[in-house]
């Protein structure tokens, strides 16, 4: 698409499946006591209406940084920021139009009703003072908060003002990119999976989504595409499926109890060990890689070795896996 494509008169993109976000070449230093540090390190990216891109890698990665310049809170050392197709550094109040952010740390006021809450941010970001309470009724509907709309959010649990966020957040005529830092850290799994529900229908809204996170299991259920980050570069790039193919093999075999072998759980053990790479081996219980996992003689192997009363699963390999791999920390399990 041609870079020259931009807004119309009317605030839609000129071309529907144009990206809401686009980042190129994108560059942050910082200038310490040890010299200059990159944090983010010529990276490029773009989010799609409808797309959901969760942004993983570990503390220190870069993950926060790009975000905050996403959002205008940081300016660039080089390279360009479009939302919409403007650019944030050169028209950062019309950018940040169409985008809405939920940082990690942010709390709705406890002190409003839920209802309160949502029509104060609706009236903000510029919903016509005659359509506030339809937009406030959609919004309680849409995340599942119609039953709290009275209740007062410090009296709401953990997940629900999360809720309370997603409905800020999507207030307002506007809103074409989303930026989550973090979404479920510090609720309960049962509250997490809701939360993970609402986002995804967002998608219908052909809304963009960049998210980060450090739960793989809601990078694996959330995202279209998944981002690896690493010193400040990305590493990877692709859906669930594209990523874990990065890894040479295609499952792992997961053998504990080897301090109780008989002599034929022995002997079978040494025989795998000599046909497949030790991917880890940590006291009573070691990891095989396995090239096809679900090949009918592999799992005969299984077979043979629970036969030996020897613990034995035979798994797929995960985005963990591929995750570790890229990110060179390593992999383990309990013994």
């Amino acid at each position: 698409m041609a870079d020259t494509e931009r807004l119309g008169a009317s605030g839609d993109p000129a071309r529907r499946d144009a990206p809401v976000l686009r980042v190129r070449h994108l560059t942050k230093s910082y200038r310490g006591r040890t010299g200059l540090r990159t944090a983010n390190d010529g990276l490029d990216l773009e989010v799609h209406p409808g797309e959901i891109v969760a942004l993983l890698g570990p503390n220190g990665a870069g993950k926060t940084t790009l975000l905050r310049q996403v959002a205008g809170q940081l300016l660039p050392t080089a390279g360009t920021i479009e939302i919409a197709g403007l650019d944030v550094v050169r028209r950062p109040i019309a950018a940040k139009r169409f985008l809405s952010v939920i940082p990690q740390e942010c709390e709705p006021r406890g002190d409003l009703t839920v209802e309160e809450e949502i029509r104060g941010f609706a009236a903000l970001k510029g919903t016509p003072r005659s359509a506030i309470p339809a937009e406030a009724d959609r919004l309680l509907a849409e995340t599942g908060l119609v039953e709290h709309r009275r209740t007062l959010i410090r009296e709401l649990s953990g997940g629900l003002r999360r809720r309370v966020l997603l409905a800020v957040a999507l207030a307002g005529p506007s809103t074409r990119l989303l930026l989550l830092d973090e979404p479920t850290t510090g609720v309960d799994p049962e509250a997490r999976r809701s939360v993970w529900r609402l986002i995804e229908g967002l998608r219908a809204r052909r809304l963009g989504i960049l998210l980060t996170t450090h739960y793989i299991e809601e990078a694996e259920y959330l995202a279209d595409r998944v981002v690896v980050i690493d010193g400040g570069r990305f590493v990877a790039q692709g859906t669930v499926a594209e990523i874990r193919a990065r890894l040479p093999y295609g499952g792992r075999l997961e053998i504990r109890g080897l301090d109780h072998l008989t002599a034929n759980g022995r002997a079978l053990v040494a025989d795998l060990e000599s046909r497949y790479r030790v991917g880890l081996k940590l006291g009573n219980a070691e990891r095989l890689e396995v090239p096809d996992p679900f090949r009918p003689e592999v799992v005969a192997e299984l077979a043979r070795l629970t036969g030996e009363g020897v613990q034995a699963t035979l798994a797929p390999v995960s985005l963990e896996d591929a995750y570790l791999s890229l990110v060179g920390t390593g992999a383990g399990f309990d013994a």
